[in-house]
């Protein structure tokens, strides 16, 4: 499972497999904070502290597209994409967005899809109003993702509309953080890597699913 975001630090309760920087060459350790939360979902070890990620045995790979200040350029982005098929990942997650798409990011997508690989992007926080979901999660090939209250209610901040695909948890979801601590955060990007885990569970059972087939039995049994 490779984690697209502003990379994952260092931290005792996740065992990160390989990380990789496409904005700079330096490793690509999380100075943000954001890449680490959302790795922890996914992947926390199930040991005797902290949290514990939807899949504690999945291999966690950091790809750093995103700089300390939680932006960064679509370039970035789709070059992060391309290491993803090139080292053969199953399931993608982007819990990042955009108001605008691009013909480069829609294109590396669609390669990724057509070799297999799970990808699950966050719908954006602009609540009600916000007219439309964030790209990468409104093309058709990634599962788009909204956020769910503990009362299983959708999340007032979370984006909703035409493109959306599942709904998970989001709000004050606790996981890892910088400097080997936890903290609670909110948003689509806290509930799509709980998708994320889910789908990389599914295959590990039935490694042979196709994205459309994740999908849908994501979509059937939620």
């Amino acid at each position: 499972v490779a984690v697209l975001d502003s990379g994952i630090s260092q931290h005792p309760d996740l065992k990160v497999i390989r990380r990789f920087n496409t904005i700079s060459k330096k490793p690509g350790f999380d100075d943000h904070g954001h890449g680490t939360h959302v790795a922890g979902t996914i992947g926390a070890l199930n040991n005797q502290f902290g949290v514990v990620g939807v899949g504690p045995k999945v291999k966690l790979y950091g790809v750093k597209v995103l700089d300390s200040e939680g932006t960064g350029y679509l370039s970035d982005l789709v070059e992060g994409i391309a290491l993803c098929i090139q080292h053969r990942i199953r399931v993608i997650n982007m819990s990042l967005g955009s108001a605008k798409g691009s013909t480069a990011l829609h294109g590396i997508i669609k390669k990724a899809y057509k070799k297999g690989i799970v990808i699950v992007a966050s719908g954006g926080n602009y609540g009600v109003n916000a007219g439309q979901i964030d790209y990468p999660a409104k093309y058709k090939e990634t599962i788009a993702v909204a956020a769910t209250t503990g009362n299983n209610k959708i999340a007032n901040f979370s984006s909703r509309g035409h493109g959306l695909d599942v709904a998970a948890p989001g709000v004050n979801v606790l996981s890892t953080y910088l400097k080997g601590t936890y903290i609670r955060m909110s948003g689509t990007s806290m509930s799509t890597p709980l998708v994320t885990g889910s789908a990389a569970l599914l295959l590990h059972r039935k490694p042979n699913l196709s994205p459309a087939r994740v999908k849908e039995l994501l979509q059937r049994t939620a």
